[in-house]
């Protein structure tokens, strides 16, 4: 009897084993189909999309808020890729390479701008495979690619426009009959950078840059830094200096694929960013007294290493308990609105966009000289040729304010409406006729961008729209840094 007994308890104790057993498989089972599912969707959409003709998307993913695609032209004409859109809307449409990180508008690629009245259109040879990365348009209050809080998401009505070069037909359209089911991720940033939003009218895509400007791994002062030395983003160290914008484009090109100095749109972008951030202007509010105008009042008499986020007045000797001077003046004594730290609209921090040093940027304009002068700093008969933006007035070196330029030339995406200098977004260094070259003098055709404005006595000159453009790229001085992005 008791045999009996403890046979029957341990089939029990068997069953129930077996059921549990079982049990735990269905779970697993259950939670894993979802995962399953959405894998097997997103074969069968990339299948779909690969079939596609003469646009064959061979790859897509979403990273942060753009849609990377892909595409292949099946064709045998070279075509135009017009334009993407998702839901109806159209999405701006910048490069994107297998190195995952972004590069500059397609609009500035060789032969891409295929009519006046389409711009930023890219150019796709036959079988040739173009990465692109569609900007997150914003529908109302949500964007039209959203990935918050998802590993893959749906988009559904994703159509392309297209043009096929020779034939006069433009704007031809291709819609996928099926949703596309692609993955989420997000891009991230080296140490010490910052993500910095895309602005498409600005014809710039999300960007990462340095937090701080750049430094090397030894400074010597006015002997500069190591020539061989890569650029570093820390708060440490004095920033990298004396040396000219050719050098500076190369040690940033040294960090790798995609690497470069900060494109001028990009600097634009940012400062248009900063506007926007009602932290960053002395009232609190977009728009009300200036903006924080960085280390400029000369004390001390050098440019200064970064500190802590929480430290924004880092060695200026002025904190946020001083008064404001809004404008700017070149009176010793500045206080409060020497915040050295801007804030992103994405909560992120960067230090020293205006004041402290100036900053190269990968852009340049040209001079062609008119006048016979005595100097050639002055340009008496105008610019009647060149890039420079001008005032018919200005013939010889001037601070001027950015809102008085009446012909910006290739600058007119720098354009900053009505805010001058008496709001903290800088002033424009014009310098008709020749460039200063240093040792050489005043010979150089060619004058380099300088963003930002210096540590000395900047006062309404300060500023993250600030640009200087009195010197050729081959310049080098102890004012001057640098900062690179990707």
């Amino acid at each position: 009897m008791h045999t009996s007994k403890g046979q029957g308890a341990t089939e029990y104790l068997v069953l129930i084993g077996s059921v549990l057993v079982v049990s735990l498989m269905i779970v697993n089972v259950l939670s894993v189909f979802p995962s399953s599912q959405s894998s097997i969707k997103q074969e069968q959409s990339q299948a779909y999309w690969s079939s596609l003709s003469p646009i064959k998307v061979v790859s897509s993913k979403v990273v942060d808020a753009n849609l990377v695609l892909g595409l292949q032209n099946t064709g045998t004409s070279t075509l135009r890729l017009d334009g993407v859109s998702v839901g109806g809307t159209n999405l701006p449409i910048y490069p994107y390479y297998s190195g995952d990180y972004y590069g500059s508008a397609y609009c500035l690629r060789p032969n891409d701008n295929f009519s006046a009245t389409m711009t930023c259109a890219l150019m796709i040879s036959p079988g040739e495979t173009a990465y692109v990365a569609a900007q997150g348009a914003i529908s109302g209050a949500s964007a039209v690619v959203n990935c918050t809080g998802k590993a893959s998401v749906e988009l559904a009505d994703v159509r392309f426009a297209y043009s096929l070069s020779g034939s006069g037909i433009t704007n031809i359209p291709l819609k996928g009959v099926e949703s596309m089911v692609t993955s989420c991720g997000t891009k991230a940033c080296d140490v010490n950078w910052v993500k910095v939003p895309g602005n498409s009218s600005l014809l710039v895509n999300d960007f990462c840059m340095m937090k701080y400007e750049a430094k090397c791994s030894i400074y010597n002062g006015w002997a500069g830094c190591p020539f061989a030395d890569l650029p570093n983003s820390t708060p440490a160290n004095l920033p990298w200096t004396n040396i000219n914008k050719t050098n500076a484009t190369n040690r940033c090109l040294a960090l790798g694929a995609g690497y470069h100095l900060i494109r001028d749109r990009e600097w634009v972008a940012v400062a248009s960013n900063i506007a926007n951030v009602a932290s960053n202007w002395q009232n609190g509010a977009v728009g009300s007294g200036c903006l924080y105008g960085g280390h400029m009042d000369n004390m001390p008499l050098n440019s200064l290493n970064a500190s802590t986020d929480s430290d924004q007045y880092y060695g200026t000797g002025n904190s946020a308990a001083n008064t404001f001077s809004c404008p700017f003046t070149y009176d010793p004594g500045f206080g409060k609105e020497q915040r050295r730290t801007y804030n992103l609209s994405n909560g992120q921090i960067i230090w020293d966009l205006s004041g402290n040093v100036a900053e190269w940027t990968d852009g340049s304009v040209f001079e062609n000289k008119t006048g016979a002068d005595e100097e050639p700093t002055e340009d008496s008969d105008g610019i009647t040729g060149g890039q420079m933006p001008y005032l018919p007035s200005v013939t010889t070196e001037s601070l001027t304010e950015l809102t008085g330029i009446t012909n910006f030339n290739s600058l007119n995406y720098s354009n900053v409406s009505s805010w001058n200098s008496a709001k903290g977004v800088g002033m424009i260094y014009l310098s008709p006729g020749f460039a200063w070259g240093g040792w050489e003098g005043y010979t150089q055709t060619t004058h380099a961008f300088v963003r930002g404005g210096y540590w000395y006595g900047m006062g309404s000159g300060a500023g993250p729209w600030s640009l200087y453009l009195a010197y050729g790229p081959s310049y080098g001085g102890g004012d001057i840094g640098f900062r690179c992005a990707r």
